[in-house]
């Protein structure tokens, strides 16, 4: 299968947007801390509140501690001494403050105190209220007087004027719900208030919904009396939460009665020392909270609670352990905001199997302390489930909940590896598997692993970087912070490293996050040019990955990108010539990265050196050379960009130079141009030699046979001929009589209305106005001629062809003045300087045919594209519609162009007003006219160009902002896309059981079976009589020439005389499709073709102007599009008689055979998209016919207008290549085909010519042919010949009779 890849998708168009917020919404904005903790404890040790009636016995404990052990004071002091240690567990740097059964005055004096000294931080107040009253329903919670005699009320009203916004509370008293619901009801209050008052600048209103309550109960609930558990089990569960869990788990488990409430407290180890028993519990502990929260809450709201706050994560993970256990004593806390309920959750069971596991050992630990622990297999179970849900996630409706597991098993070694293999896997399905590894809060994991030195975990963490820098860029200041960059920087240097498999892959994403890390971050580009990062890239340049080899050159652009430092090492180490070597690699993408990170190098430096302007006036050569000759459309398109970029800082030069090329087209037309010689000098043609390259080229490239690269061009030469109109360097002018309409200036007020501003209307307007009284007072101007307003569509585009024609690309002799000694590069030639060149002139040649070939050192290596095709809307406009017979558009045809003549036929004018929103012209259809219908360009313009075209600040005269010729590449955005697909996943196409692939078998079954019985068939062939119609197939143009049948499909492709493609049915006689190849008029479709026969086809088209053109979803009216075009053949081909393009396909090599009158075959290679050889004919006549044989394709059969027909031999060199001649032929050859002798040998050649004489061939005895058939009465003209590939049969035709033999 060939042109299926990403890049024949939109050509280098990112199919998404390349970062927005959403993507970004995983890191938090704003951090807070808890930073001052308010511990209100009102106990009143030995007297009960007058509201609750204690049973006997009764829970007593406070903190772990018996209030009824000492004396009441001391007790308070001890209890909030150890509510003050529980806490620190969790935030050791807050400031605490313990209000021991304070009053009204000391709570209201505390909270001020803690508001000032956190300023805009958060603030935890604690009330513990069972030594008093429970709150009432008006939100009342109770304090006491100064004597202790009274209990008195304290509102939450006035506690949140004290303590403000943020905030998080926690109440444990019964009846607690009470305080929330007047919380709130307070809350909204405040806010309502707020709104209505100004702001203040200097102290910011914080809203009071951004506070956090947590309370034990609900509001008619009292708390449990149980004397198994602690007075305060809600405090408990929030600040001790292993301790209780354990407890009541032994409560709750007859099979433990052999462990004790003191065992419990002498668990071994420390709370944050994972190797310990009780650093493993908490451990696994706060791993199964997290994933019971992540899995059961909005990820929003997991992130404000589990990831913006230490203090509140820790809080609410152990909220969770309170409601499970409170509920079972039928107590429901509550909290704002409100949770899911979380109590059954399957989870809470791998807890209790972990929690008895390790109690189960805590006797023989307690008994003997060197005793072996073993550890839990929590973590390994959770990623074996994760595993198994990684092998049938693709299909999972819901996300895995072992996610937040995995971020655990990050912080141990003993599963770290394992952890992150399976982690690079879970990433790998897609970006939205990034974002929730991304939301859990992997993020700061794998960048501390950065640090790490381990060797093993090289491959995976690149590859988990690479996927994250894919779908987020905003972690370059997180990898500049501690050097995390140099992390890859040391993998590109390393020589050898046997740890990490496939290096060639892994270096070329070490390369991806490094562009990245560069793109549009200076500090990043320092950093990385001090860690000799361009040298380094420098040795892959020629690596044997073109994966690496992209993403290298890629990563040098943007290590370089307005960098003026960077670009002087590159200049001084010649690392510009490593890369103009990449423009003939065989990877199309590879070749677009040079061109992106050569087109880097040309930035506006101040007072730079001579030697640099020179050096990269010629890598703009090089590009130029290399790029117009390119097949893969994404490489033009980066060309124009490139372009487009020296355009836009040289302006002034360029305009020089396109002012002397239109004054140099000196011929009389109906309409002219005018140059106004007074406001500038025509200089010599040398002197601005490589701008008037550059100019030539875009003029090259806005008649492109794509439509995405003619648009683009077409934008740039438009913007630089109304600029030339508005310096009145260019003017028009009427040569029509007075009653001739419409006035002539009207054909640039189009395009200037797209690109100019008010005032640059009103120039036009002065333009306008007195265009008509200085053609007889100006003498010195030139006419040039443009397409007239009212003359036909194919006039016109004719008239622009031959303007092209005349004016050209850039010669060799233009270029070759920029390099080297002989007058290149110097003031004159450079991109750069300031004076006129002072240089030897040459002479310019005003040929178009390979203007480039007498470049030293360049000759051999391209040829250059000759412009031959029309910038008129060719394509269909919708409905299949098709042309007039004569290949105009008829009265309705009258157009409106600009100086580059480009026209628009009455197909085309209803998107007229589209194209002057678009502040663009749209230049060649390249494939089609656009919309619907099955036009062959079926690529959205106007999606494509918003990816390339800047929009300035400024507004123009229509309300709309303007755009810059300038414009912007995409293709390392697109290139990024790559990462963020499966890279480990088999492609659905050929991984079995998918839907594609089951359709592509059967596709290949149902062709083998047809195959089969086709070939069953043939030995009956002599018997058969071709007397039958199958159907009558008719157009609405006169049919052309060109027929060809599917091998496998009942499809018949045909060309009808202007330039449409015709898809039937022959089976039925319906036509499926029309759509307009788009070539030039007085042109035709000389050659049709299937590729991929076997598959899903495309249509490949040849047209005499010598390009070729290739579409898919052919069957389709309203998808028909074109996925690539180029100039297949560069030289010149004859205007009259003009020879046909000919071509022939071979599968197997996906190469494709193009000759015609050239005395060559050019050989390209469609999977690199490139020209691979030239094969030299040596003989004078015009090939007619060409075949190749189907095994290899090695051997290659061309027949000529003579009758002579060579054999080649492409595997030998070009001088070399002729291995026969067959001669017995005396006329034309119609056609020549291999035939299938059924032995898997092609040595049968079948050739026909116009005098109706057949010939059988054994190529292995070309002196004498086999048989002769005459297939037509003598003295008639044989006007065509097929042959079939594998039956012993043929048809021809001659006059009005067809016959099969």
């Amino acid at each position: 299968m060939f042109l299926v890849d990403r890049r024949h998708e939109a050509c280098g168009v990112p199919l998404h947007s390349y970062f927005d917020d959403k993507t970004q919404d995983w890191r938090m904005r704003e951090r807070l801390k808890t930073v001052s903790v308010a511990l209100v404890l009102c106990l009143n040790i030995g007297i009960d509140p007058p509201d609750l009636l204690k049973t006997s016995p009764c829970a007593k404990l406070e903190c772990w501690v018996d209030p009824l052990s000492l004396p009441p004071q001391k007790a308070l002091e001890a209890i909030g001494k150890n509510l003050q240690q529980q806490y620190e567990v969790w935030q050791p740097r807050s400031r605490y403050k313990q209000l021991l059964d304070p009053s009204v005055d000391e709570t209201k004096k505390t909270c001020l105190s803690l508001r000032r000294n956190a300023k805009d931080e958060r603030i935890l107040f604690h009330y513990n209220g069972h030594g008093v009253p429970k709150p009432t329903r008006g939100g009342e919670i109770w304090v006491f007087n100064k004597s202790y005699t009274q209990y008195l009320p304290c509102s939450i009203y006035d506690i949140q004027s004290w303590l403000g916004s943020p905030c998080i509370y926690v109440f444990d008293c019964s009846n607690a719900g009470n305080i929330l619901l007047a919380f709130d009801r307070f809350a909204d209050q405040r806010d309502e208030e707020a709104s209505k008052i100004p702001e203040n600048e200097d102290i910011p209103y914080v809203s009071m919904k951004e506070c956090i309550l947590l309370v034990a109960c609900g509001p008619n609930d009292t708390l449990p009396m149980n004397p198994d558990l602690p007075a305060d089990l809600f405090t408990c569960c929030l600040t001790t939460p292993i301790e209780i869990a354990l407890r009541w788990f032994v409560s709750q488990n007859p099979l433990l009665q052999n462990i004790n409430a003191d065992m419990i407290m002498k668990i071994p180890g420390q709370l944050n020392d994972r190797r310990t028993p009780l650093g493993e519990l908490n451990w696994i502990f706060t791993a199964i909270t997290d994933t019971i929260a992540w899995n059961m809450l909005p990820h929003d709201l997991f992130k404000k609670l589990f990831r913006q706050d230490l203090m509140v994560a820790a809080l609410f993970r152990n909220f969770l352990l309170a409601e499970r256990i409170m509920r079972f004593y039928n107590c429901t806390p509550q909290s704002s905001p409100v949770l899911p309920s979380t109590h059954q959750h399957p989870l809470w069971l791998s807890w209790d199997l972990a929690a008895e596991m390790s109690l189960y050992q805590l006797p023989d630990l307690l008994k003997n302390p060197s005793a072996q622990y073993q550890h839990s297999s929590f973590f390994s179970e959770q990623l074996t489930a994760f595993e198994v849900w990684l092998s049938k996630g693709p299909i999972a409706k819901s996300h895995p909940e072992q996610l937040p597991v995995v971020l655990q098993v990050l912080l141990s070694q003993v599963h770290r590896l394992r952890a992150l293999m399976l982690l690079s896997r879970f990433l790998d399905l897609g970006p939205w598997s990034v974002k929730l590894a991304l939301s859990v809060g992997i993020f700061p994991y794998v960048l501390k692993l950065l640090q790490s030195p381990a060797a093993e975990l090289k491959p995976v963490l690149v590859f988990i970087w690479a996927k994250i820098l894919a779908l987020d860029n905003t972690c370059q200041n997180d990898l500049l912070k501690d050097n995390g960059f140099t992390y890859f920087i040391n993998i590109l240097t390393s020589v050898n490293n046997p740890v990490i498999p496939n290096m060639s892959e892994h270096r070329a994403m070490c390369a991806f996050i490094l562009s990245v890390f560069c793109h549009n971050f200076r500090f990043a580009q320092e950093a990385c040019l001090k860690n000799d990062l361009l040298m380094t890239l420098s040795l892959h340049l020629n690596d044997g990955d073109s994966l690496l080899r992209q993403w290298t050159s890629i990563c040098i652009s943007k290590l370089i990108e307005n960098y003026p430092q960077a670009r002087e090492l590159c200049l001084k180490e010649a690392l510009h010539e490593r890369l103009l070597a990449l423009l003939s690699d065989t990877n199309s993408e590879v070749r677009s990265a040079a061109i992106l990170a050569v087109s880097s190098l040309i930035q506006d430096v101040k007072n730079d050196l001579p030697r640099n302007n020179t050096t990269v006036d010629n890598c703009i050569c090089h590009v130029i050379i290399h790029g117009l000759a390119d097949a893969s459309p994404i490489v033009r398109k980066e060309l124009v960009i490139l372009l487009s970029r020296a355009v836009n800082i040289n302006m002034d030069r360029v305009l020089a130079a396109a002012a002397e090329t239109i004054a140099e087209d000196r011929q009389n037309s109906a309409n002219a141009i005018l140059v106004n010689l007074d406001t500038m000098t025509v200089p010599s043609s040398n002197e601005h030699g490589i701008f008037t390259s550059i100019y030539k080229s875009l003029l090259a490239l806005s008649v492109d046979a794509f439509p995405l690269v003619a648009a683009l061009a077409s934008h740039v030469i438009d913007k630089i001929h109304t600029t030339l109109i508005l310096t009145n360097k260019v003017k028009f002018i009427s040569a029509f009589p007075s009653t001739a309409s419409p006035t002539p200036p009207q054909l640039a007020l189009a395009a200037a209305k797209r690109t100019s501003t008010s005032s640059t209307i009103s120039a036009i307007s002065h333009i306008s106005n007195s265009s008509n009284n200085s053609i007889n007072s100006n003498n010195n101007v030139v006419p040039v001629p443009i397409a007239s307003s009212t003359s036909m569509i194919g006039n016109a585009q004719q008239q622009h062809y031959q303007f092209i024609r005349r004016t050209g690309t850039p010669s060799s002799t233009e270029l070759a003045g920029s390099f080297g000694a002989g007058g290149g590069g110097g003031a004159g030639g450079s991109l750069y300087s300031s004076s006129p060149a002072s240089s030897n002139i040459m002479k310019r040649t005003s040929s178009f045919v390979n203007p480039f070939k007498s470049l030293q050192g360049l000759a051999s290596l391209v040829t250059f594209p000759v412009v031959n095709v029309n910038l008129g809307g060719g394509g269909s406009g919708g409905g299949g519609s098709e042309k007039n017979g004569d290949g105009s558009a008829g009265e309705d045809g009258a157009i409106e162009g600009f100086i580059t003549g480009f026209a628009m036929d009455g197909r085309l004018a209803r998107f007229e007003n589209e194209r002057i929103e678009a502040g663009v012209s749209y230049g060649s259809s390249g494939g089609g006219g656009g919309g619907n219908g099955g036009a062959g360009g079926k690529i959205d313009l106007q999606k494509c160009l918003s990816h390339h075209i800047i929009i300035n600040g400024t507004m123009g005269s229509d309300g709309k902002p303007e755009s810059n010729i300038l414009l912007k590449s995409c293709f390392y955005e697109w290139s990024l896309e790559y990462f963020r697909e499966p890279q480990m996943k088999v492609p659905d196409a050929d991984d079995p059981g998918s839907l594609q692939y089951n359709q592509k078998l059967w596709r290949h079954q149902q062709n083998e079976k047809y195959s089969t019985s086709s070939l069953l068939k043939t030995s009956d062939s002599e018997l058969l009589k071709f007397d039958h119609q199958v159907n009558l197939l008719h157009s609405n143009n006169k049919p052309g020439t060109h027929l060809y049948f599917h091998p496998f499909e009942p499809h018949l492709l045909a060309s009808d005389d202007a330039d449409g493609v015709i898809v039937y049915n022959w089976e039925d006689g319906s036509r499926i499709n029309w759509f307009s190849n788009s070539n030039p008029p007085k042109t035709r479709i000389t050659s049709l073709q299937f590729i991929n026969e076997n598959d899903i086809a495309l249509i490949v088209t040849g047209s005499d102007e010598g390009i070729v053109r290739i579409y898919k979803n052919y069957t389709s009216i309203e998808n028909c599009e074109i996925v690539s075009a180029w100039r297949a053949v560069n030289e010149n081909l004859p205007a009259s008689p003009r020879a046909d393009l000919i071509t022939d396909w071979h599968q197997s090599s996906g190469s494709l055979l193009v000759a015609g009158d050239l005395k060559m075959i050019r050989v390209w290679d469609l999977e690199k998209e490139y020209c691979v050889q030239d094969i030299g004919t040596k003989y004078q006549h015009a090939i007619t016919s060409l075949t190749s044989e189907k095994k290899d394709g090695n051997i290659l059969i061309a027949g000529f207008a003579d009758g002579l027909m060579n054999m080649y031999d492409k595997r030998l060199p070009t001088r070399e290549s002729l291995v026969a001649t067959f001669q017995e032929h005396k006329s034309r050859i119609l056609k020549c085909q291999f035939q299938n002798d059924f032995i898997g040998d092609c040595y049968t050649l079948v050739s026909g010519t116009v005098s109706g004489d057949v010939r059988v061939w054994d190529i292995r005895s070309p002196a004498h042919s086999q048989r002769v058939i005459d297939a037509i009465p003598g003295g008639i003209e044989m006007t065509a010949l097929a042959i079939h590939d594998d039956a012993p049969l043929f048809a021809c035709s001659y006059g009005f009779s067809i016959l099969m033999a």
